[in-house]
């Protein structure tokens, strides 16, 4: 419950007065015909009026009304006991009403204040829309702040004047309609100055006519966001020049020592031509995984289809000596957009490493802290001492660095990736997804 505001409680004032004035003027007109069971009635009005609006002194106005009825009754009425009896009855009456009113006016505006307190005090904006006619209805002062109108302009403004954009006002807007309660939408407010500001919007359908709306400012965060994009942008621009004119170089290099070990007869020579191309394709391998490796959280991660993934990556592949077995459950996993890559590394791991591969299995499994995806192969294995080696940078003489870009990109959401095959029978790599990063495809709903 709001306090009530100075313009309301003159108002009051004002009917409190004329229904006193009223209840007088019925009570002599009633009293001089010989009506003496009606007239009280009407002294509850301003009892009534007074108790609710001004509690704090409620009590000896409601005194000062009961002795003005009571003196009203003796002095124009005919001297009767049974008149002057009920007359202080009534007294009693009124004064008992104005007391119960006030004490209860008391706690719930009280209560009412404490609630008002924390919602116009809130540090998050908070303002409610008509819902029939999009009328803003009580903004609170952080919302002012933060949108630059006064409380009182903005009680005249409607939300297609506040959020002038179409499509995220109508998004909005169909958002609440639909599912009367939504949260953490972004959305952009028009302020008095004439500039965009972005907020967190979040919004309740509630019984009455209004909806119920708070918003956050997130206006520093988005500009922030699009600064650290625009640099990122930038810095992968220089990157990519950078790595293509160093691989153009390195292209040229390589092609002159290949003369050179053409033209050189001197073995000794020879030699160190062979060593001068395996630091020059060491270079080589660096700076293609600087590209890969650059790419890896660039982009917001997106919910994918495991299985089409797989058959994505499958079809890139040269398998056809290769039986693969699948059997993955219908569910997305959250990840990275380089998820595709995640799986053609450990395809192709197997392909390239395993010797011996003549079956590949994909399958999902559910346990208990979430669910596994497992690729595995009948190839020579993994021994036991590289299991976790295989996945650090510094093994990439070894493998190259599509393990350790497997983990990186799968620790971007939350995934883990380990091997527990066994050596000598195949390599069994495991994707855990913890709950919240997977779901149902049937449901779209995230399963827990």
């Amino acid at each position: 419950m709001r306090p009530i505001s100075k313009e309301k409680k003159f108002i009051y004032d004002i009917f409190i007065i004329i229904s006193v004035l009223a209840s007088i003027g019925i009570t002599y007109l009633s009293i001089s015909r010989g009506i003496y069971d009606v007239f009280p009635y009407f002294y509850l009005i301003p009892v009534v009026l007074i108790s609710f609006t001004r509690p704090k002194i409620s009590i000896f106005i409601t005194v000062f009304v009961g002795w003005l009825y009571i003196a009203l009754v003796y002095s124009l009425g005919l001297p009767d006991t049974g008149i002057f009896a009920r007359a202080t009855v009534w007294f009693f009456i009124f004064v008992s009403i104005g007391v119960l009113i006030s004490t209860y006016s008391r706690e719930y505006r009280k209560e009412g204040e404490r609630s008002c307190g924390s919602f116009f005090n809130s540090q998050a904006g908070v303002f409610g829309y008509n819902r029939e006619t999009l009328l803003i209805i009580d903004p609170n002062r952080k919302f002012s702040q933060f949108i630059g109108y006064e409380c009182d302009e903005l009680l005249l403004k409607t939300l297609p004047e506040i959020i002038t954009d179409t499509t995220e006002r109508e998004l909005f807007l169909s958002q609440v309609r639909d599912k009367r309660k939504v949260g953490d939408i972004e959305v952009r407010f028009s302020c008095a100055d004439g500039s965009k500001r972005w907020a967190l919007a979040s919004a309740t359908d509630c019984a009455e006519p209004a909806i119920l709306c708070t918003v956050v400012d997130i206006t520093e965060q988005k500009q922030a966001q699009d600064a650290l994009r625009l640099a990122n942008r930038k810095l992968n621009l220089l990157n990519n020049v950078t790595r293509h004119d160093i691989l153009n170089q390195l292209t040229a290099l390589i092609g002159y020592l290949e003369i050179s070990r053409e033209e050189e007869k001197d073995p000794r020579l020879l030699s160190y031509v062979t060593k001068e191309e395996q630091a020059a394709n060491a270079i080589r391998h660096q700076i293609l995984f600087t590209r890969d490796y650059q790419n890896i959280g660039v982009h917001s991660p997106q919910w994918y289809n495991i299985g089409e993934t797989v058959s994505l990556v499958m079809a890139t592949l040269e398998i056809r000596h290769i039986r693969v077995t699948m059997n993955i459950a219908s569910i997305e996993i959250y990840a990275d957009p380089l998820l595709e890559k995640v799986f053609y590394n450990l395809i192709e791991n197997s392909l390239r490493h395993g010797e011996r591969v003549t079956e590949i299995e994909i399958i999902s499994e559910t346990v208990n802290d979430g669910i596994n995806i497992i690729i595995s192969d009948n190839g020579t294995g993994i021994p036991d001492d590289a299991k976790e080696q295989i996945f650090r940078r510094a093994y990439f003489k070894h493998t190259g660095f599509g393990l350790f870009l497997t983990r990186e990109i799968l620790a971007i959401t939350n995934l883990t990736i380990t091997e527990n095959g066994v050596f000598g029978k195949g390599a069994r790599f495991v994707i855990h997804a913890p709950p919240g990063t997977y779901r149902s495809i049937l449901g779209n709903d995230t399963i827990v």
